[in-house]
């Protein structure tokens, strides 16, 4: 009779560099053709929440363009595909770690991650560059409130 043993080995990995990446073709990320935070002419001030605890994140009124658009599509070097939303605040969001130029998806931003201030679920990234700055949130983490 004969067994097999199978060992696993666990590895401590930073996956911070996975998380955001540039584009292999940007479309004109980081290129910005309408000035950062132009209104998205959305006046409603309805809230968006958390999908898992509900707590109020921001609002549709804190809705901005930037580089053109409200709603973009990026993958990060693993493939996972993000659709984000811009949002000029979102005072329910966590800001956590520090601030890293690395695999961005707009040109001369820095970004940290975002994360509900209540079951601290990853949320997006929040931009900052030295004249601006905003949140990217991941649209299916959020609902309406």
């Amino acid at each position: 009779m004969s067994s097999t043993i199978t060992t696993t080995r666990t590895a401590r990995v930073d996956l911070t560099a996975l998380l955001l990446r540039e584009p292999r073709s940007s479309g004109g990320a980081g290129r910005p053709d309408t000035a950062p935070g132009d209104e998205t002419g959305v006046k409603d001030a309805a809230p968006l929440v958390c999908r898992r605890c509900r707590t109020v994140i921001t609002g549709r009124d804190q809705a901005i363009l930037v580089n053109d658009a409200h709603l973009h599509a990026f993958f990060n070097p693993a493939g996972v595909v993000y659709e984000i939303r811009c949002f000029r605040r979102a005072p329910g969001c966590f800001i956590h770690g520090r601030p890293t130029t690395e695999f961005t998806w707009f040109s001369g931003y820095s970004w940290q991650f975002c994360l509900c201030s209540t079951c601290l679920t990853h949320l997006g990234w929040f931009f900052s560059a030295a004249d601006f700055s905003f949140y990217g949130l991941i649209g299916n983490r959020l609902d309406a409130g």
